[in-house]
């Protein structure tokens, strides 16, 4: 039998959908309990995103950037709900950063050592 520490391909992305809806539930039930005090802001369409954006990263072993979009998107509107003014700031740099981030992709292809060609020209 072999197991997920022995073969860590075998970690799905249905089981990490069932981690996700565990802890969902764990944190309702802790909500209706009145056990701790758990913020508002946890249970946020912005936190829904985040939350998919960790189910994406996990079902791909995070190697597609996808999942540190949906993180970045929620987180963004996160704070913009939840702090006053600060779509004033969070959206300016939002769009700095996808500038930034795009220069430096298209700087790292054009850096690539050039191959030579294996054919002699004649």
């Amino acid at each position: 039998m072999e197991t997920i520490i022995n073969n860590p391909n075998k970690y799905s992305g249905k089981t990490m959908a069932g981690i996700i809806i565990v802890i969902i539930g764990g944190l309702l039930l802790i909500d209706q309990l009145d056990l701790f005090f758990v913020p508002d802001w946890l249970y946020s369409w912005p936190m829904w995103i985040i939350g998919y954006g960790l189910y994406m990263g996990g079902k791909y072993n995070f190697k597609k950037p996808v999942w540190i979009w949906m993180i970045v998107i929620g987180t963004a509107f996160l704070f913009t709900e939840n702090i006053d003014n600060a779509d004033r700031v969070v959206w300016p740099l939002a769009i700095i950063g996808t500038g930034a981030w795009m220069v430096m992709k298209h700087n790292k292809r054009a850096e690539a050592p050039y191959q030579e060609s294996k054919f002699k020209e004649i």
